[in-house]
């Protein structure tokens, strides 16, 4: 029973909140019903904020912007409609929301398009919302009846109306704090729907591992704009709720106080928890609204910094992280599975049969092949025209001692590396340009050199988000993800974190991402690098299966496995082909021993 109201809690406890606070709206002093509307917007601002940085891992300090300028243009809107039509929040709402939301996808292109870094996505939207509070101050037009002043801002702004005509009247402040709950409810309700949905569930992927998330096959970028997006319109809707309460807007909207005290809501109540900058805002509104009152002698601006800072640390992950830490120790620990998990032992038969659905959906194996790839750093050349041909049929294995550019030929044929020269072909697709993810959508399936795998979520959920970029449908990926799950034998494993499984199974849950996204060509960096003995065989074993469905290329430093593998072997050295043969050949070759080794005879 606990633990089912834990994982539901983001439902229930919202839920009972929103209908106390309309149960006890029409009997709360007005001028408190007042303040405390305030209180709800800027709860609804921070959840704009906790949309793109608490789940999409993006501190952008644009989120005051998209409120104020979907505050102007809702109230723009509404003063030249409400005269004569009233219903102000038809008008105003939705035009906030639009604005905010196109504003926000621009800015979004240019941040995720251009593959800023976090820093310089953070500066940025800082940067965009101080030109904004810049050019406000002397910005003045008149549009129909509502005139933009400058420095001045923008007055006459109506109230909440929910009647039509010209004759409706504003809402007095207890109808306005009950209407700014419920909507701020249905947009909080949902958004915890829509990050709990497929599209959320990528999201989440994203903000853990951007690059592992690429690697899959989804459009990142794309995605992310989407969520941005979202959140300039859930900004815009409180900035033209702001508007229809305060009826009077002013550039100080975008300054910087208003901009960092956005952060601190999101922080004091939960990052990532949705409902956290909610009771962030209000412990904040209800803590200066007491002290204000006269019961810290005029030391509040002190006494509220001196709490904030103690909130934030002291409290992990603010208020509503605190409270879910004590709860779970009162439910089961899943992460107990992975602790006490034994080899991981692949069930071929099982195997077999991922494979040859997976060649039926995605069709035959393709040949991989890079022509005079060249890839440079600086002075060092990793990748030193390098040509070479990987076909079905048997694994592939790509040896050197350290430095001699086995990974580095590996990232450049992904995408991860972008060439100086040559080219690279998948099948009968020139792919030398072409984004990671579009690589992977055209049959390539890549494990790096260090286990990717997404730590906050489940073993199941990890192979789900790999199967659901292939299928782009829930229940096949669900049923996609069991198969593999069962091949692993990770099913007791399944809702531990990743992060709680060992540095061995997390290969072997990377490996198993891979297989579900059916690759025509597999590309695996070091996949034994951590694995015992045992799973060293099983891996071996599942390589050698994976070569007689796929194209199958295998960077590794130990010898041994690379002799199991009974394939074909290429060294590399300072970044050029050295020699090629079996592995048998190759330990019995002089100039190899040489470049191992570190003699110069032969090298």
């Amino acid at each position: 029973m606990l633990e089912r109201l834990y994982y539901s809690s983001g439902l229930v406890f919202p839920a009972i909140a929103t209908a106390i606070a309309l149960a006890v709206s029409h009997s709360l002093d007005p001028y408190l019903a007042f303040v405390a509307t305030s209180w709800i917007i800027f709860g609804l601002l921070g959840l704009s904020l906790d949309i793109i940085w608490g789940r999409g891992g993006l501190l952008s300090l644009a989120q005051t912007a998209f409120y104020g300028l979907g505050g102007y243009f809702g109230a723009v809107i509404a003063i030249n409609m409400a005269s004569e039509w009233g219903m102000t929040l038809v008008w105003a709402v939705p035009s906030g929301a639009l604005f905010g939301a196109v504003v926000a996808a621009a800015l979004g292109y240019i941040i995720f398009f251009a593959r800023m870094g976090e820093l310089q996505s953070t500066i940025l939207s800082y940067t965009f919302t101080l030109l904004l509070w810049a050019v406000t101050q002397s910005f003045k037009i008149d549009i129909g009846k509502a005139a933009i002043g400058g420095d001045n801002g923008l007055s006459n702004i109506p109230g909440i109306v929910l009647g039509f005509g010209s004759k409706a009247e504003s809402l007095d402040p207890n109808q306005t704090f009950a209407t700014v709950v419920a909507i701020s409810a249905v947009i909080y309700f949902f958004t915890r729907w829509l990050m709990r949905s497929n599209f959320g569930k990528v999201v989440d992927c994203i903000r853990i591992d951007v690059e592992k998330t690429e690697l899959l096959g989804y459009d990142i970028r794309k995605i992310q704009v989407m969520n941005f997006a979202y959140s300039g319109a859930v900004a815009g809707v409180a900035g033209a709720l702001f508007a229809l309460w305060a009826n009077y807007l002013n550039p100080s909207l975008f300054s910087v106080p208003e901009a960092l005290l956005v952060p601190i809501y999101v922080l004091v109540g939960g990052l990532g928890t949705l409902a956290g900058p909610f009771l962030g805002a209000l412990a904040i509104g209800a803590l200066s609204f007491w002290l204000g009152g006269g019961a810290a002698s005029g030391q509040t601006t002190l006494i509220l910094g001196a709490i904030l800072i103690l909130l934030v640390l002291f409290l992990q992950n603010g208020i509503l992280g605190a409270l879910g830490q004590f709860w779970r120790q009162f439910i089961p620990d899943p992460n107990d599975a992975a602790r006490h998990a034994g080899a991981v032992k692949i069930d071929t038969e099982v195997l077999e049969t991922i494979l040859t659905d997976a060649a039926e959906q995605a069709g035959p194996a393709k040949e991989l092949d890079s022509n005079n790839l060249f890839k440079r750093f600086g002075g060092v050349i990793p990748v030193n025209d390098v040509s070479r041909e990987f076909a079905p049929g048997k694994p592939y294995a790509l040896i050197g001692p350290n430095g001699a550019g086995k990974s580095s030929y590996l990232k450049t044929c992904v995408g991860l590396y972008r060439p100086e020269g040559g080219s690279i072909k998948l099948g009968n697709d020139d792919v030398t340009k072409a984004p990671i993810f579009e690589r992977v959508r055209k049959g390539m399936g890549v494990k790096n050199q260090k286990p990717q795998v997404f730590g906050e979520n489940t073993v199941e959920q990890n192979l789900w988000s790999a199967a659901y970029a292939r299928t782009k449908e829930g229940q096949q990926a669900t049923a996609i993800s069991q198969k593999v799950l069962g091949m692993l034998g990770l099913e007791e494993q399944a809702n531990a974190q990743a992060s709680a499984l060992s540095h061995g199974q997390q290969q072997w849950l990377d490996i198993g991402m891979v297989l579900c996204l059916a690759p025509r060509v597999v590309l695996l960096d070091e996949p034994a690098a951590g694995m015992t003995n045992e799973e060293t065989r099983e891996l071996s074993l599942l390589v050698r299966t994976l070569a007689k469905h796929t194209t199958v290329v295998v960077v590794e430093h130990d010898m041994e496995f690379v002799r199991t593998l009974e394939g074909h072997v290429t060294v590399l050295h300072q970044g050029k082909l050295f020699a090629e043969g079996d592995i048998e050949t190759l330990r019995a070759n002089d100039a190899v021993l040489d470049i191992y080794l570190g003699r110069r005879e032969h090298v």
